[in-house]
């Protein structure tokens, strides 16, 4: 065994050479762990306030989901030029909170929370742009404005309307 070494030394320095060079160029591919954490809450206290009484408005009647992209609820129609275009301008956009039917989960009624902030150019496009793309695609929106303490009846009210649900008079 000895000698079959001696007589092949450059072919085994060779690949223990490669071998080292291999384990070399993977060790410095690897970058260790993942440059992620956690964001810590998903709603701002404000957000989570409405989504307790938007949760007893609805009951069963519909189901609530929050934080949903835009591009998720409106697509850009088929054969439109600079398709591209106009996917970028919905595809990084999020509604507040969206409606859905509870047996199908069609999407029935977008709502967003006014900004608390002072207004903004830059927000006043973005609910510009967000009022006609949602009424392009047929989407009724419903803007809250953020309050205290919300009223149930008040909420559940404001969604009827906003789905043109005519309520049954009370006798």
């Amino acid at each position: 065994m000895q000698e079959l070494l001696i007589h092949n030394w450059p072919l085994l320095l060779f690949a223990v050479t490669g071998v080292v060079l291999v384990i070399l160029a993977l060790a410095s591919l690897r970058d260790g762990p993942l440059p992620y954490e956690r964001r810590g809450v998903l709603l701002s206290p404000a957000e989570v306030s409405f989504l307790r009484t938007l949760h007893a408005a609805v009951r069963e009647d519909w189901l609530v989901f929050s934080m949903v992209r835009l591009a998720d609820i409106i697509k850009v129609r088929q054969k439109t030029r600079k398709t591209s275009f106009w996917h970028g301008r919905i595809q990084n956009k999020h509604l507040d909170f969206v409606l859905c039917d509870a047996e199908t989960l069609e999407v029935k009624l977008a709502i967003e929370l006014e900004d608390e902030t002072p207004s903004r150019p830059d927000s006043n496009q973005r609910d510009k742009f967000l009022n006609t793309a949602l009424h392009a695609a047929g989407l009724p929106l419903m803007r809250v404005k953020p309050e205290a303490k919300y009223e149930t009846a008040a909420v559940r009210k404001d969604i009827e309307d906003a789905l043109g649900i005519q309520r049954k008079k009370k006798r």
